[in-house]
């Protein structure tokens, strides 16, 4: 994926520029691209970060399992 960098730090601003409508869709894909990888790796982590819990959450009890009260 390429990266377009067309901030000019000296105006403050982004430059005026035209593009082709050629390089316009191409630069819309290329970010199709990049979100539909991005979320690739949210639903990863997502996955990760559930499994992580689980784990959490069977450690703490088999280290320190709640008694129940006598009732």
């Amino acid at each position: 994926m390429k990266c377009f960098d067309t901030h000019d730090k000296n105006k403050g601003g982004f430059p005026e520029q035209e593009i082709t409508e050629e390089q316009f869709f191409e630069q819309f894909a290329a970010l199709e691209e990049g979100l539909a990888i991005l979320q690739i790796h949210m639903r990863g982590m997502s996955e990760n970060a559930k499994l992580f819990g689980s784990l959490a959450t069977h450690m703490r009890r088999s280290i320190c399992p709640t008694t129940l009260s006598p009732r």
